[in-house]
């Protein structure tokens, strides 16, 4: 009993095969926390990098606006010219960002989980309306962690906040008296430097984050015992499966050998069905001729067909098939008993050869 409780067990690490079957799921190690931090930090370089330019694109909006408010709004044409300004500017300001969020998005999610398509997540379960479950995630330990990430957040914003003011208060106070333009310098470079440490913050609590999600992540993924042994079965097949499957090896191998060995061979001597001996002799090769397959009924019939496909000569001679196919195995030479008849059968094949060539 104690053993069956250690297999049920989630102990061990989970294998390739369950990893793919997760990442086919859509279920994959990701870490919002990442996601948002780049993109935030994506989204400030784009408004830092243009802000020049979208603040002499707002002034040239209002120039329009004001030059426009001079006729009245009275027919459809006018509003039509209204409406047209305002998507065209809405589109020109929001254009930079949009964009490189999008891509951002689309990067951020390559980088953590590799290009990932599955419509599984998609489809639609049950237990997803289920209140329970959703409750469950709740007080469950992964809501705890949302939430110690979520007042971790709240606690790093205010105190640079806080800080921040503290550093500068003095110059804060005296802005109600300067220039406009001297109070939006100002307040632009507060905005980027709180910005900048809020985001250096959030930046190392992601990182912890995206550690922590990997952890989760492999950690929900865990296997017991029996489930790699019985994967490890699925893999390497059931026993009658794989004894099947080596037959077929066995002969496949066989077919594809006697198509070799005929086509190397000069002569099948056969009985002329039961049995089929395929000889092959090179004067400079060996030293006695060599039997290249043999084979009796079906496979003496399938060394006939390859010797008339490769055009290989038969001689039928039942004596001869039958004391060569008990004299030697393939890729043996026959033995010095049968070197006389076997010489008169290849000397009468040669000569056949060279009649046919002349």
């Amino acid at each position: 009993m104690a053993d069956d409780s250690k297999d049920q067990e989630k102990t061990e690490e989970p294998t390739g095969k369950k990893l793919e079957q997760a990442k086919e799921e859509g279920n994959v190690s990701k870490s919002a926390e990442v996601n948002s931090v780049i993109l935030l930090t994506l989204a400030t370089i784009v408004l830092y990098a243009s802000g020049g330019w979208m603040w002499t694109t707002a002034n040239e909006m209002f120039e329009e606006f004001y030059k426009m408010a001079i006729d009245p709004v009275n027919n459809i044409d006018n509003a039509s010219v209204y409406w047209s300004a305002t998507l065209y500017y809405t589109v020109i300001l929001s254009s930079p960002v949009i964009l490189m969020l999008v891509i951002g998005s689309v990067l951020t999610n390559i980088i953590q989980t590799g290009v990932v398509f599955s419509t599984k997540v998609l489809e639609f379960k049950p237990e997803r309306l289920s209140l329970a479950k959703g409750f469950g995630k709740i007080f469950s330990t992964r809501g705890l962690v949302e939430l110690v990430k979520g007042i971790s957040k709240i606690g790093i914003v205010t105190t640079i906040i806080w800080f921040t003011v503290r550093g500068d208060l003095e110059a804060m106070i005296s802005l109600p008296v300067m220039p406009l333009q001297h109070i939006l310098i100002r307040a632009g470079e507060w905005v980027v430097l709180v910005t900048a440490r809020i985001l250096s913050a959030l930046l190392i609590l992601s990182i912890f984050d995206a550690i922590y999600q990997r952890y989760k992540y492999r950690k929900d993924l865990r296997m017991t015992k029996q489930e790699v042994k019985d994967e490890y079965k699925q893999m390497e097949g059931d026993p009658q499966v794989k004894g099947a499957r080596k037959r077929f090896a066995i002969k496949l191998s066989r077919t594809r050998r006697i198509d070799h060995a005929v086509l190397n061979s000069d002569v099948v001597i056969t009985n002329p069905t039961h049995y089929a001996v395929a000889i092959r002799y090179k004067t400079d090769e060996m030293d006695a001729p060599v039997v290249m397959v043999k084979g009796m009924r079906n496979r003496a019939l399938k060394i006939r067909e390859y010797a008339k496909h490769y055009d290989v000569p038969i001689l039928e001679n039942p004596p001869v098939a039958r004391a060569l196919y008990a004299a030697a195995e393939e890729g043996q030479a026959i033995p010095p008993e049968m070197y006389q008849v076997v010489a008169e059968i290849l000397a009468y094949v040669y000569k056949m050869n060279q009649q046919k060539a002349a």
